[in-house]
């Protein structure tokens, strides 16, 4: 390759690499100027309250690009740092143009660039993905803590309008967060069942749609919802306490599952990066081929069929 195309393709990567960079932040900038006019915890200023799109009524709508479209904008609003689907794939692409900048540089292989790239952004996404699956866990621990002072609030008099606002600013965050913003929908003039819909559309978990379901039952024909709500307080408790009684019993099986899952990808790595002729030797053959993709796909169909195995049905 000749210096020219090397220099080019330099520059085009530092050129991307910072006005991905130049967006992140003026995205960020402006998103953090947002949330500093919404109301904290306790605060008497008014929300300002963000739309968040309802999802296709019909999800198989647009072929697969929209099905991961719709699965990119919810997994990013449900991560919880307050980001954009448009900065989260910026932050994708910077990620990948930095780690495709860095290998070429170090190996001067185009094909060596491209495995960056897409190494860069998959670390991205999974890095989103574990923030998505740690943020609805943190919403599940909070849930029955809040459900045990809406029924307190409930039993002392409160209507339900003045309990969810007292939720909404005595909970711990996150889930402190979605009660305000539930609270602000009422006074706003939104129906009950208006504001269930839209907190089942931001929190997508079980037990918050058996809530919303309550609530909604209740504005429209009364009833003792306190003692619902406490009841639904302790069978999620009851819940969460049996996923980590599996988290505990299934420990060691989940660790040898990554063990023997990170054993081919590091082997790979390690020849690609220190002994590439052997690894040339493999692609070269059409039977070292076959065999790295049934590897591939075999491995695949592990992770997920262990996954599946350790996950709860309930």
């Amino acid at each position: 390759m000749s210096t020219p195309i090397i220099v080019l393709i330099i520059f085009l990567a530092v050129a991307l690499a910072l006005a991905a960079l130049g967006c992140l932040i003026r995205d960020l900038t402006c998103s953090r100027r947002a949330s500093r006019a919404s109301t904290p915890a306790g605060s008497g200023r008014p929300i300002r309250l963000r739309r968040v799109p309802r999802p296709s009524a019909d999800p198989a709508k647009g072929g697969p690009v929209a099905s991961f479209d719709r699965w990119f904008d919810r997994m990013v609003r449900e991560t919880g740092m307050g980001m954009t689907p448009t900065e989260a794939m910026l932050l994708l692409v910077l990620c990948g143009t930095v780690l495709a900048a860095g290998m070429f540089l170090w190996d001067e292989q185009p094909l060596t660039a491209t495995i960056g790239m897409l190494v860069g952004m998959a670390a991205a996404l999974a890095y989103l993905i574990v923030r998505r699956i740690r943020h609805v866990r943190l919403l599940q621990e909070q849930l029955p803590t809040a459900l045990d002072m809406l029924a307190r609030g409930l039993r002392a008099g409160q209507s339900l309008d003045e309990a969810l606002n007292l939720v909404g600013q005595r909970s711990p965050q996150p889930l402190a967060r979605e009660f305000r913003y539930c609270a602000h929908q009422l006074a706003m003039g939104l129906s009950m069942p208006a504001v269930m819909r839209s907190l089942v559309e931001r929190v997508r978990l079980f037990d918050v749609r058996i809530f919303t379901t309550t609530l909604s039952v209740h504005r429209q024909t009364g009833g003792n919802v306190a003692k619902v709500l406490e009841r639904l307080a302790s069978v999620v408790r009851d819940r969460l306490s049996y996923r980590r009684q599996l988290r505990a019993t299934t420990g060691a099986g989940r660790l040898s599952a990554i063990l023997i899952a990170m054993i081919g990808p590091l082997l790979f790595v390690y020849l690609f990066c220190f002994q590439p002729h052997y690894l040339q030797a493999m692609l070269d053959a059409s039977l070292g081929r076959t065999l790295l993709l049934v590897a591939v796909l075999l491995e695949l169909t592990g992770l997920v069929w262990t996954a599946r195995l350790l996950k709860p049905t309930y």
